[in-house]
């Protein structure tokens, strides 16, 4: 029997090469997004920490600590906004990366998919190969037994 050889091995092998840079993009803008995630969750709480403390505390606060409060609530408000403006482009570089990603995927499984074609190919011809020589040595045989018997064709 003979050895399957895929002409197109390397080209199998640059798609999965490539899917695996866009898996590693992908991971990076997950990472990305859930760090990004993370900051918004945090000055949220930051906001809801400090309106709870003017809130509970308004009366016994100067005037001064109010200033304080309300213009430190004023940089938070402005913060998440900044901040949300900030997930929303993460997620869409997410997005954009796992399409990426899919479509790297694809490439390499069409390529595998014709590598598994050709290699039933090759070995239903070998099959063949095989079963041709075995009939061969048959025929042979059975000639080789008519002459040896004293038969003729």
């Amino acid at each position: 029997m003979g050895k399957f050889v895929f002409r197109l091995e390397p080209v199998l092998l640059a798609r999965k090469r490539v899917e695996e840079q866009q898996q590693q993009v992908h991971a990076a803008r997950r990472r990305e997004l859930e760090a990004a995630q993370a900051e918004l969750t945090r000055l949220d709480g930051e906001f809801r920490d400090h309106a709870q403390t003017l809130r509970h505390e308004h009366r016994s606060l100067t005037i001064d600590d109010l200033r304080l409060h309300y213009a430190h609530l004023g940089f938070l408000d402005r913060a998440i906004d900044l901040q949300m403006r900030v997930v929303s482009e993460r997620r869409v570089l997410t997005e954009c990366a796992r399409q990426e990603l899919v479509q790297a995927s694809k490439g390499r499984k069409v390529v595998e998919k014709l590598k598994e074609h050709r290699r039933e190919l090759f070995r239903v011809e070998e099959l063949r190969i095989e079963q041709r020589d075995l009939d061969d040595g048959d025929a042979r045989r059975y000639v080789r037994s008519l002459h040896h018997v004293g038969g003729s064709l």
